[in-house]
């Protein structure tokens, strides 16, 4: 009796996420990106794959393929690893910028997200899927190339010994080992890297 209970619950449970993941409305951004195989700039708008909310943006919307408008509104899906540039513009006025992998690591795994370019450094970001993809979960890896000497250091950001890794990288510099133990958000990081880049 009480399984036959929690197999009902489970199920109405499954069927309540399962109708929360596919009702959301559809929201579309600006974007423009350029395949491998051509010159031209396609300006179009992608379909983003939110997680909780699809107003925010989330790596999902190009993570192993991206669906854009074509100019007479049908979609069309084109895979990640065909495209070799791609720019969105997100609700909130954000512009992000994504480059095939080969192009900064010398490796083919999809797009990086270019989070900073700088004059001795810069950091890329991949997002891959955590987890059964009905979530949209994705976690990071991050890479940091210094210029100079073209080593790429390969960062979990968010993970315990990153801030020990970003000090051994950057140990010469005292006022930055200050500021790497107060990072917190990547725009914290993008500061680290731009006072990097003056001295």
């Amino acid at each position: 009796m009480i399984a036959a209970i929690m197999k009902n619950i489970n199920l109405l449970l499954f069927f309540l996420c399962f109708n929360f993941l596919f009702s959301q409305k559809e929201t579309y951004f600006p974007a423009k990106y350029v395949l491998k195989n051509s010159k031209d700039t396609v300006k179009t708008k992608i379909l983003n794959i939110g997680l909780y909310d699809n107003d925010e943006f989330s790596p999902a919307t190009y993570i192993r393929q991206i669906t854009v408008l074509d100019p007479s509104g049908k979609k069309l899906k084109v895979n990640e690893n065909d495209i070799k540039y791609l720019e969105i513009k997100d609700l909130k006025n954000v512009k992000r910028t994504f480059v095939h992998s080969k192009s900064a690591l010398s490796k083919d795994s999809g797009l990086l997200q270019v989070m900073y370019s700088g004059n001795k450094t810069q950091w890329y970001r991949k997002s891959f899927y955590n987890g059964p993809i009905y979530t949209y979960e994705t976690k990071n890896t991050d890479y940091l190339i210094m210029r100079n000497n073209k080593n790429i250091n390969e960062i979990y950001f968010r993970a315990p010994g990153a801030r020990a890794q970003l000090k051994e990288i950057f140990g010469a510099y005292p006022d930055l080992a200050l500021l790497i133990d107060a990072m917190v958000e990547d725009k914290d990081l993008i500061k680290i890297l731009e006072r990097y880049d003056k001295k």
